[in-house]
């Protein structure tokens, strides 16, 4: 019966041409203004817009769950005291582990999107793995310039925190990559895992230490799911619920310890996927291929392509470069973003595929756009 109902509930948005989006509240209740407790918590100071204020314990374990979006968590039906709040644009893994761990809004710190152009290497890279979005190597371009010339205004304030042990614990192979050394991994120690239940089992072996000040935990098994079945599918909905439960156990037994348990963003159920592939005329008009996320799309022009793609597709949000601060916060290189970005109002996915062999396409849920599903995500305090 549930599945009849989530069924029923994606066929009825597929019905409707727009859909409200959110637009980002960066002095609200925000990842990035959470960011910026975090970082005043460990004895940082930013220059912020605003921060949230939290009542917590000595010690912090910031718990993150990949893709666990508020209509997710709302589905698993653990018993947690949660506060729905909002992520950053684009609401995608990279962009917002960047806020989370510089305390600096996406318009600040330049880490917009999956893949994003970089003026000091002359196209798009992908920024989670460091490398050109056809070359699947991670960390590619290392060698030739690093991660800290493409995106020198990514500055973790993990890497100013004084007298205080700081460990990360995250899935084997992605320690040490430049990415999270960049961000993350800015504290220098970390411990990996290989599964669900050794991830836990990991945190419960640090958390019995007792000897650190903030334990970063990052999962990301819902968004992994939610990519290949979609948000409201079981597997999808199980694990967020093992995961919660897990988290919740952990936390009882560790009082010292305050948790904050978050996501980076949620997903929508894609209804339909579009190949700008197949938009030659749209390509044409453009200095690089679209790039950005499948959500969130940016574009780099020497014209005035609002009309074309208004008429082309319906339901694609235009924003050009006056509206970018309302999307992205601060801005420190106006010269460095697209000239225009698409967001989808319904479940659409837009995808420029710059492999010819690329699975992308197929993926049942996607995110980095402004839908309540994909831009709400829980925030749960638990021992505090």
């Amino acid at each position: 019966m549930g599945n009849i109902n989530i069924n029923l509930k994606i066929n009825t948005y597929n019905l409707i041409a727009n859909m409200e989006l959110i637009i980002p509240d960066y002095y609200g209740e925000n990842i990035y203004t959470l960011s910026c407790f975090i970082a005043e918590y460990l004895g940082v100071q930013r220059q912020c817009l605003n921060k949230m204020n939290l009542n917590l314990n000595n010690r912090l374990v910031l718990a993150l769950f990949d893709g666990l979006g508020w209509n997710v968590f709302n589905q698993t039906g653990i018993n947690l005291r949660a506060k729905k709040i909002t992520t950053v644009f684009p609401s995608t893994t990279s962009t917002v582990l960047t806020t989370l761990f510089t305390a600096l809004t996406p318009g600040e710190h330049g880490v917009l999107g999956y893949n994003t152009f970089v003026k000091r290497l002359g196209g798009v890279v992908n920024t989670l793995r460091y490398t050109y979005p056809t070359i699947s190597e991670r960390d590619s371009i290392t060698n030739y310039v690093p991660f800290s010339s493409s995106f020198p205004n990514v500055k973790s304030y993990l890497k100013e925190v004084q007298g205080m042990k700081i460990i990360s614990i995250v899935p084997k192979g992605i320690e040490n990559t430049e990415f999270s050394n960049a961000t993350h991994g800015a504290s220098g120690e970390s411990k990996t895992y290989v599964n669900f239940w050794d991830a836990f089992y990991q945190l419960s072996q640090v958390l019995q230490q007792d000897a650190y000040h903030f334990i970063y935990f990052y999962v990301p098994d819902v968004d992994t799911l939610s990519h290949r079945y979609g948000p409201y599918a079981e597997p999808t909905i199980k694990s967020a619920r093992d995961i919660l439960a897990s988290i919740l156990e952990i936390s009882e037994k560790y009082k010292k310890y305050s948790f904050i348990v978050t996501a980076d963003h949620g997903h929508v159920p894609v209804s339909e996927t579009i190949l700008f592939n197949n938009d030659q005329e749209l390509i044409n008009m453009l200095d690089v291929p679209p790039y950005g996320d499948s959500r969130a799309i940016f574009l780099r022009t020497r014209y005035d392509v609002s009309t074309y793609l208004s008429r082309k597709y319906e339901s694609l949000k235009i924003f050009g470069k006056t509206d970018f601060e309302k999307l992205l916060g601060k801005v420190n290189d106006i010269f460095a973003l697209p000239d225009y970005i698409a967001v989808p109002t319904d479940y659409r996915a837009f995808i420029f595929n710059f492999k010819e062999k690329d699975e992308y396409d197929k993926l049942k849920g996607h995110h980095g756009g402004l839908l309540q599903e994909e831009f709400e995500i829980p925030l749960v305090i638990l021992n505090g």
